[in-house]
């Protein structure tokens, strides 16, 4: 027994003396306080390989707007229907065959080019260039503020292709209008509106500016700077100051500035929500502000796991009859942003986003290859399948790598 407690009392001053400080320095490649372990790479995963589904559906869609054409390049026309959306002014009309034109374009520069397309190209912008002005025609309606957005985005998307750099000092003057036109409307908050039923000011006075067309129209002067039209700092700043005041927490959107003092009714929760905060989120984004990809991929998961709630509005008849006072004209504008915000996220998580957005748009393609979601007179159709093209253009980007 006493030669065992030796035994052990002599094992333990040896672990103490073994532990005691030796006087040399500390092995520099060993952890320690004031000494981290040196930082390895962590290796690069590649994007996870998935198939593209959706070309027949985009193709089809393709097809609709090349044979829908009308012969002046434009797209859409008067249809009288019962019921309609307020119109405000025979200038809507105009208003929306520009906004329609312009989208129409947009999706046809995003294919391979080929003979046809071009064609058809060239007809839709010398259309747009000579397209009928349409300023504010009366104080309290001006719809105008989407055509504005649209030709902005459209024309600088073509003076950068250079198929039409013949056209290009022609698209420039007309961009510079239509971006004049848009800045005219920018609200005394800072946002944009469409309607300014009370007060009717000369500049909207921001009563009824709303989130979802502030973001649209920030969209749009981002493609201006892009080419460097003239804009103001100002403007833009202002702006994201509105957009920024409208976003709740939650992710989700006040609907406009009189909503504010509304915080819990159905179309300022995240489900009412759903069309306009990807709007919102991609111009954040764009401007580098507030919005991250973290923040991007939080919200689309929302959108994919929510989505019910805006595919229930649309094709109805009436604005925000659906749950939660969703409104049908939200439904391809909101993929719309969705498609940009998508592209807006890590390389490697953009597949696997870009193809779950592709088949939750190409399940509403109707038998004649359009889109819609909302009976907008005459207009539904091109309009709807043009942001359909976009969005089914930018998924197919986001699956294939080397996608156009």
């Amino acid at each position: 027994m006493r030669k065992s407690m030796l035994l052990i009392a002599g094992l333990a001053v040896a672990a103490l003396a073994a532990c005691a400080p030796s006087g040399k320095p500390a092995d520099s490649n060993q952890p320690g306080p004031g000494n981290a372990a040196p930082v390895q790479p962590v290796p690069v995963q590649p994007a996870q390989r998935i198939e593209w589904k959706h070309q027949a559906e985009l193709d089809k869609a393709v097809r609709w707007i090349l044979d829908n054409q009308k012969k002046k390049g434009d797209w859409g026309y008067m249809e009288e229907r019962p019921y309609d959306i307020y119109l405000g002014s025979i200038n809507s009309l105009h208003v929306w065959g520009n906004a329609s034109t312009a989208l129409c374009a947009m999706g046809l520069m995003m294919q391979p080019p080929t003979e046809e397309i071009d064609g058809a190209l060239t007809r839709a912008l010398e259309y747009l260039i000579e397209a009928p002005d349409t300023p504010r025609a009366t104080m309290d309606t001006f719809y105008n503020v989407w055509s504005h957005a649209y030709m902005v985005q459209a024309l600088c998307q073509a003076m950068q292709d250079a198929r039409f750099t013949e056209m290009k000092p022609r698209l420039k003057k007309r961009a510079e209008l239509e971006l004049r036109r848009l800045l005219d409307h920018q609200s005394l908050d800072g946002g944009w509106g469409y309607y300014d039923f009370s007060e009717r000011t000369y500049r909207p006075s921001g009563e009824i500016s709303t989130s979802f067309t502030t973001a649209a129209a920030l969209v749009a002067m981002r493609d201006a700077r892009t080419v460097d039209l003239p804009i103001r700092d100002h403007n833009v700043q202002i702006g994201l100051d509105y957009l920024e005041r409208h976003r709740i927490p939650n992710g989700a959107y006040y609907y406009s500035s009189g909503h504010m003092y509304y915080p819990m009714s159905d179309a300022n929760l995240p489900r009412g929500s759903l069309g306009r905060s990807q709007s919102g989120d991609n111009a954040l984004f764009t401007w580098n502000r507030t919005i991250t990809p973290e923040t991007l991929q939080a919200q689309l998961d929302y959108f994919f796991k929510d989505h019910a709630f805006i595919e229930i509005g649309r094709g109805r008849q009436f604005p925000h009859e659906a749950w939660y006072a969703t409104a049908p004209y939200y439904y391809y504008f909101g993929h719309y942003y969705a498609s940009r915000n998508v592209l807006g996220l890590p390389r490697e998580q953009q597949p696997k986003y870009g193809a779950e957005l592709a088949r939750l748009v190409a399940l509403g393609q109707y038998d004649d290859g359009s889109f819609w979601d909302y009976p907008l007179y005459g207009y539904h159709k091109p309009y709807g399948t043009g942001y359909a093209v976009i969005i089914l253009s930018n998924c197919r980007k986001a699956v294939q790598q080397d996608a156009p």
